[in-house]
């Protein structure tokens, strides 16, 4: 159920986005530095968590790799969170142009409807 609703949500903010992608980086630029490091390093987590409960049901070599993606995600989204990464990363996006936010919102809108269909 949780699944659900983040794909929902995932996938109505990418819409939102595709279609207004300068609201994205007016709602980018009015946030503090703080809260951006806190909104990467909760992708980070997530992103971690994901590869890893999906890598760690299945055997082979990918759902490995996927676990060692998972946790290098995890240490990844520990270090952004007291880093100058965030700032370097948060001004990188600002001044990417108008088709690199779309492509964002169109990758937002893919992994919202995987989250609708696919877990199940």
């Amino acid at each position: 159920m949780l699944s659900f609703l983040i794909g929902l949500v995932l996938t109505l903010f990418g819409l939102l986005f595709l279609l207004f992608p300068e609201s994205l980086r007016r709602r980018l630029r009015r946030k503090a530095v703080w809260k951006l490091r806190r909104y990467f390093f909760a992708v980070a987590v997530t992103l971690g968590v994901l590869l890893i409960s999906a890598g760690w049901r299945h055997e082979g070599l990918l759902p490995k790799v996927l676990v060692c993606i998972g946790v290098v995600a995890l240490l990844k989204g520990l270090l952004l969170l007291n880093s100058k990464a965030a700032e370097h990363v948060t001004a990188w996006i600002l001044d990417r142009p108008v088709l690199h936010l779309k492509v964002f919102a169109v990758g937002q809108i893919v992994l919202g409807l995987a989250m609708l269909f696919g877990l199940k």
